[in-house]
Protein backbone atom coordinates (compact mmCIF):
# COMPACT_ATOMS: atom_id res chain seq x y z
CA UNK A 1 0.00 0.00 0.00
CA UNK A 2 0.93 3.82 -1.24
CA UNK A 3 0.07 6.29 1.11
CA UNK A 4 0.16 9.61 -0.44
CA UNK A 5 -1.01 13.35 1.03
CA UNK A 6 -2.53 16.45 -0.38
CA UNK A 7 -3.52 19.59 1.35
CA UNK A 8 -6.04 21.55 -0.58
CA UNK A 9 -9.32 24.07 -0.26
CA UNK A 10 -12.08 24.85 -2.01
CA UNK A 11 -10.51 26.44 -4.84
CA UNK A 12 -7.99 23.81 -5.57
CA UNK A 13 -10.69 20.88 -6.41
CA UNK A 14 -9.84 20.59 -10.19
CA UNK A 15 -6.48 20.90 -9.89
CA UNK A 16 -6.54 18.17 -6.50
CA UNK A 17 -8.21 15.74 -8.97
CA UNK A 18 -6.19 16.13 -11.99
CA UNK A 19 -2.82 15.26 -10.07
CA UNK A 20 -4.79 12.13 -8.57
CA UNK A 21 -5.62 11.00 -11.65
CA UNK A 22 -2.02 11.30 -13.46
CA UNK A 23 -1.33 9.23 -10.85
CA UNK A 24 -3.80 6.34 -10.80
CA UNK A 25 -3.49 6.31 -14.34
CA UNK A 26 0.29 5.76 -14.69
CA UNK A 27 -0.22 2.87 -11.69
CA UNK A 28 -2.67 0.96 -12.14
CA UNK A 29 -1.26 -1.99 -10.45
CA UNK A 30 -0.56 -0.36 -7.31
CA UNK A 31 -3.07 -0.30 -4.34
CA UNK A 32 -2.82 3.38 -3.36
CA UNK A 33 -4.74 5.05 -0.45
CA UNK A 34 -4.74 9.29 -0.77
CA UNK A 35 -5.30 11.35 2.16
CA UNK A 36 -6.87 15.00 1.61
CA UNK A 37 -6.03 17.25 4.37
CA UNK A 38 -7.99 20.44 4.18
CA UNK A 39 -9.13 23.66 7.14
CA UNK A 40 -12.03 23.14 5.72
CA UNK A 41 -13.94 21.04 2.24
CA UNK A 42 -17.34 21.15 1.15
CA UNK A 43 -19.23 17.69 0.96
CA UNK A 44 -19.13 18.61 -3.22
CA UNK A 45 -15.51 18.73 -3.68
CA UNK A 46 -15.72 15.72 -1.38
CA UNK A 47 -18.08 14.02 -3.67
CA UNK A 48 -16.01 14.89 -6.45
CA UNK A 49 -12.70 13.98 -5.07
CA UNK A 50 -14.18 10.33 -4.01
CA UNK A 51 -15.59 10.12 -7.77
CA UNK A 52 -12.39 10.69 -9.46
CA UNK A 53 -10.18 8.18 -6.94
CA UNK A 54 -13.37 5.47 -7.40
CA UNK A 55 -12.31 5.35 -11.40
CA UNK A 56 -9.31 3.25 -10.27
CA UNK A 57 -10.68 1.20 -7.35
CA UNK A 58 -9.12 3.43 -5.10
CA UNK A 59 -9.00 4.63 -1.24
CA UNK A 60 -9.39 8.01 -0.14
CA UNK A 61 -9.63 9.49 3.20
CA UNK A 62 -10.32 12.83 4.48
CA UNK A 63 -9.13 15.67 7.41
CA UNK A 64 -9.76 18.44 8.99
CA UNK A 65 -7.68 20.53 10.61
CA UNK A 66 -7.10 24.03 12.17
CA UNK A 67 -3.61 25.03 13.67
CA UNK A 68 -3.81 25.80 17.07
CA UNK A 69 -1.87 29.47 16.47
CA UNK A 70 -2.29 32.00 13.33
CA UNK A 71 0.48 31.28 10.90
CA UNK A 72 1.70 34.15 8.69
CA UNK A 73 0.46 35.14 5.41
CA UNK A 74 2.28 34.25 1.82
CA UNK A 75 3.78 36.72 0.09
CA UNK A 76 3.20 34.99 -3.14
CA UNK A 77 -0.41 35.04 -3.96
CA UNK A 78 -0.20 31.82 -5.69
CA UNK A 79 0.06 29.96 -2.54
CA UNK A 80 -3.20 29.44 -0.36
CA UNK A 81 -2.58 29.03 3.60
CA UNK A 82 -3.75 25.57 3.26
CA UNK A 83 -0.37 25.26 2.28
CA UNK A 84 1.17 25.21 5.86
CA UNK A 85 -1.20 21.92 6.17
CA UNK A 86 1.83 19.96 5.03
CA UNK A 87 3.62 21.04 8.42
CA UNK A 88 1.23 18.72 10.73
CA UNK A 89 0.92 15.65 8.44
CA UNK A 90 2.21 13.61 11.14
CA UNK A 91 -0.16 14.92 13.74
CA UNK A 92 -2.97 14.24 11.19
CA UNK A 93 -2.49 10.93 9.53
CA UNK A 94 -3.29 8.11 11.58
CA UNK A 95 -0.29 6.45 13.82
CA UNK A 96 -0.22 3.15 11.96
CA UNK A 97 1.24 4.88 9.31
CA UNK A 98 4.95 5.35 9.04
CA UNK A 99 5.80 7.09 5.83
CA UNK A 100 3.64 9.09 3.60
CA UNK A 101 4.55 10.77 0.19
CA UNK A 102 2.87 14.75 0.21
CA UNK A 103 2.30 16.12 -3.21
CA UNK A 104 1.46 19.72 -4.21
CA UNK A 105 -1.34 19.39 -6.51
CA UNK A 106 -0.03 21.65 -9.18
CA UNK A 107 2.18 18.05 -10.17
CA UNK A 108 1.50 15.78 -12.83
CA UNK A 109 2.83 11.78 -11.76
CA UNK A 110 3.56 11.07 -15.67
CA UNK A 111 4.83 7.33 -14.57
CA UNK A 112 5.29 4.98 -11.71
CA UNK A 113 5.51 6.12 -8.22
CA UNK A 114 6.81 3.29 -7.07
CA UNK A 115 10.55 3.95 -6.71
CA UNK A 116 9.63 6.75 -4.58
CA UNK A 117 8.07 5.27 -2.47
CA UNK A 118 10.55 2.52 -1.95
CA UNK A 119 13.56 5.01 -0.96
CA UNK A 120 14.73 4.21 2.49
CA UNK A 121 14.59 7.14 4.86
CA UNK A 122 14.53 5.05 8.02
CA UNK A 123 18.14 7.48 8.89
CA UNK A 124 16.09 10.47 7.24
CA UNK A 125 13.00 13.14 8.65
CA UNK A 126 12.23 13.56 5.01
CA UNK A 127 13.56 13.13 1.22
CA UNK A 128 12.79 15.79 -0.96
CA UNK A 129 14.60 17.67 -4.09
CA UNK A 130 16.71 20.42 -4.56
CA UNK A 131 14.99 23.69 -4.75
CA UNK A 132 15.18 25.52 -8.43
CA UNK A 133 16.60 28.56 -6.19
CA UNK A 134 18.94 26.58 -4.51
CA UNK A 135 21.97 28.54 -5.55
CA UNK A 136 21.35 31.79 -4.25
CA UNK A 137 23.29 32.57 -1.32
CA UNK A 138 20.57 34.86 0.06
CA UNK A 139 18.44 32.06 0.96
CA UNK A 140 20.93 30.46 3.41
CA UNK A 141 21.70 33.97 5.16
CA UNK A 142 17.80 34.57 5.79
CA UNK A 143 17.53 31.06 7.37
CA UNK A 144 20.83 31.12 9.08
CA UNK A 145 22.51 27.80 7.78
CA UNK A 146 25.04 26.62 5.70
CA UNK A 147 24.69 26.37 1.58
CA UNK A 148 26.96 23.11 2.13
CA UNK A 149 23.11 21.66 3.28
CA UNK A 150 21.61 23.04 -0.14
CA UNK A 151 17.68 23.81 -0.27
CA UNK A 152 14.91 21.51 -0.95
CA UNK A 153 11.67 22.34 -2.47
CA UNK A 154 9.10 21.10 -0.46
CA UNK A 155 5.97 20.19 -3.29
CA UNK A 156 7.79 16.58 -3.23
CA UNK A 157 8.26 15.09 0.02
CA UNK A 158 8.83 11.20 1.44
CA UNK A 159 8.41 11.81 4.78
CA UNK A 160 9.24 9.87 7.82
CA UNK A 161 6.03 10.25 9.72
CA UNK A 162 8.15 8.38 12.80
CA UNK A 163 10.71 11.21 13.07
CA UNK A 164 7.98 13.95 12.62
CA UNK A 165 5.82 12.74 15.14
CA UNK A 166 8.57 12.11 17.80
CA UNK A 167 10.11 15.51 16.69
CA UNK A 168 7.23 17.46 17.31
CA UNK A 169 7.41 19.32 13.77
CA UNK A 170 4.08 21.14 14.06
CA UNK A 171 4.78 22.07 17.10
CA UNK A 172 8.36 23.23 16.51
CA UNK A 173 7.08 24.72 13.03
CA UNK A 174 4.36 26.49 14.66
CA UNK A 175 7.03 28.07 17.04
CA UNK A 176 9.25 29.00 14.18
CA UNK A 177 7.02 30.88 12.35
CA UNK A 178 5.53 32.97 14.63
CA UNK A 179 9.44 33.72 15.63
CA UNK A 180 10.71 34.67 12.24
CA UNK A 181 8.04 35.76 10.16
CA UNK A 182 9.83 38.79 9.14
CA UNK A 183 12.38 36.22 6.99
CA UNK A 184 10.28 33.88 5.61
CA UNK A 185 8.84 34.12 2.17
CA UNK A 186 8.60 30.78 0.89
CA UNK A 187 6.61 30.11 4.61
CA UNK A 188 6.22 26.64 4.54
CA UNK A 189 9.45 25.73 2.63
CA UNK A 190 11.70 28.01 4.04
CA UNK A 191 10.25 26.55 7.41
CA UNK A 192 10.78 22.89 6.55
CA UNK A 193 13.92 23.84 5.26
CA UNK A 194 15.65 25.54 8.33
CA UNK A 195 14.37 22.78 10.63
CA UNK A 196 15.17 19.79 8.68
CA UNK A 197 18.51 20.76 6.13
CA UNK A 198 20.57 18.64 7.96
CA UNK A 199 18.12 15.67 8.59
CA UNK A 200 16.89 15.34 4.69
CA UNK A 201 17.66 12.91 1.77
CA UNK A 202 18.48 14.36 -1.47
CA UNK A 203 17.07 12.26 -3.88
CA UNK A 204 17.06 12.80 -7.73
CA UNK A 205 15.71 15.75 -9.43
CA UNK A 206 13.01 13.13 -11.79
CA UNK A 207 11.16 13.11 -8.90
CA UNK A 208 10.12 16.69 -8.55
CA UNK A 209 11.11 18.80 -12.15
CA UNK A 210 10.12 22.07 -11.62
CA UNK A 211 9.34 24.94 -14.04
CA UNK A 212 12.69 26.40 -13.37
CA UNK A 213 14.95 23.51 -14.22
CA UNK A 214 13.66 23.91 -17.57
CA UNK A 215 14.88 27.26 -18.23
CA UNK A 216 17.82 27.97 -20.16
CA UNK A 217 18.71 30.39 -16.67
CA UNK A 218 19.19 27.97 -13.96
CA UNK A 219 19.14 29.31 -10.38
CA UNK A 220 20.68 25.74 -8.79
CA UNK A 221 23.88 25.42 -7.89
CA UNK A 222 26.40 24.77 -10.82
CA UNK A 223 27.97 21.33 -9.51
CA UNK A 224 23.80 20.15 -9.67
CA UNK A 225 23.41 20.58 -13.14
CA UNK A 226 25.27 17.99 -14.75
CA UNK A 227 22.68 15.54 -12.88
CA UNK A 228 19.71 17.39 -13.57
CA UNK A 229 20.55 17.51 -17.65
CA UNK A 230 20.59 13.92 -16.76
CA UNK A 231 17.75 13.20 -15.03
CA UNK A 232 15.57 15.94 -17.32
CA UNK A 233 15.96 13.10 -19.72
CA UNK A 234 13.48 10.74 -17.72
CA UNK A 235 11.20 13.21 -16.05
CA UNK A 236 8.48 11.43 -13.46
CA UNK A 237 7.02 13.92 -11.50
CA UNK A 238 6.43 17.68 -13.44
CA UNK A 239 6.21 20.47 -11.12
CA UNK A 240 4.47 23.55 -12.41
CA UNK A 241 6.39 25.81 -9.89
CA UNK A 242 5.37 29.55 -9.84
CA UNK A 243 2.22 31.70 -10.75
CA UNK A 244 2.11 31.09 -14.24
CA UNK A 245 -0.05 27.45 -13.79
CA UNK A 246 -0.98 25.19 -16.46
CA UNK A 247 -4.57 25.89 -16.38
CA UNK A 248 -3.90 30.16 -17.16
CA UNK A 249 -3.31 31.57 -20.08
CA UNK A 250 -0.08 32.55 -18.83
CA UNK A 251 1.33 29.29 -18.70
CA UNK A 252 4.38 28.71 -21.07
CA UNK A 253 5.40 25.46 -19.67
CA UNK A 254 6.95 22.72 -22.27
CA UNK A 255 4.68 20.49 -20.34
CA UNK A 256 1.00 22.56 -20.27
CA UNK A 257 -0.38 19.90 -22.85
CA UNK A 258 0.98 16.80 -20.49
CA UNK A 259 -1.22 18.73 -17.88
CA UNK A 260 -4.30 19.47 -20.17
CA UNK A 261 -4.28 15.37 -21.20
CA UNK A 262 -4.61 14.48 -17.76
CA UNK A 263 -7.38 17.37 -16.63
CA UNK A 264 -9.34 15.84 -19.76
CA UNK A 265 -9.61 12.70 -18.09
CA UNK A 266 -11.44 13.92 -15.29
CA UNK A 267 -14.84 15.91 -14.89
CA UNK A 268 -13.38 19.41 -16.56
CA UNK A 269 -12.43 17.77 -19.80
CA UNK A 270 -12.18 20.61 -22.16
CA UNK A 271 -11.63 23.52 -19.96
CA UNK A 272 -9.50 26.25 -21.14
CA UNK A 273 -8.68 29.57 -19.98
CA UNK A 274 -10.01 32.50 -21.80
CA UNK A 275 -6.93 34.30 -23.71
CA UNK A 276 -7.13 37.84 -23.71
CA UNK A 277 -6.16 39.36 -27.28
CA UNK A 278 -3.47 41.53 -25.79
CA UNK A 279 -1.37 37.70 -24.82
CA UNK A 280 -2.63 36.50 -28.51
CA UNK A 281 -0.79 39.46 -30.03
CA UNK A 282 2.65 39.17 -27.73
CA UNK A 283 2.68 35.48 -28.44
CA UNK A 284 2.69 35.83 -32.37
CA UNK A 285 5.40 38.64 -31.79
CA UNK A 286 7.53 36.54 -29.70
CA UNK A 287 7.25 33.62 -31.73
CA UNK A 288 8.45 35.73 -34.80
CA UNK A 289 11.22 37.05 -32.42
CA UNK A 290 12.62 33.61 -31.98
CA UNK A 291 12.29 32.83 -35.34
CA UNK A 292 14.60 35.58 -36.31
CA UNK A 293 16.72 34.88 -33.32
CA UNK A 294 16.07 38.09 -32.10
CA UNK A 295 15.04 37.59 -29.25
CA UNK A 296 16.40 33.90 -26.87
CA UNK A 297 13.04 31.57 -25.31
CA UNK A 298 12.84 31.18 -21.70
CA UNK A 299 12.87 27.48 -21.91
CA UNK A 300 15.71 25.18 -22.53
CA UNK A 301 13.69 22.83 -25.45
CA UNK A 302 16.56 20.71 -26.51
CA UNK A 303 16.68 19.36 -22.45
CA UNK A 304 12.93 18.78 -22.82
CA UNK A 305 11.81 15.59 -24.02
CA UNK A 306 8.75 14.93 -25.72
CA UNK A 307 6.34 13.35 -22.75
Amino acid sequence: MIHIACNIDNNYIMQCCTTLESIMYNNKNEQITFHIIAFQLSDEAKNMITNEVKKYHQTVFFYQYTPSATLPTFTSAHISLAAYLRLFVADIIPENIHKIIYLDCDIIVNGEIRGLWDINIAEYAVAAVEDMWSGKPCYYERLNYSSKFTYFNSGVLLINLDVWGSSHIGQVSMEYAIKHASSLIFNDQDILNALLHDKKLLIPFRWNVQDGFLRRKRRIRPQAIPALLADLKHPIIIHYTGHRKPWLYLCQSPYQGLYLKYQDMTDWKGIRPKIPMSWKIKTVIDKTLYLFHLKLQKYDYKNCVSL
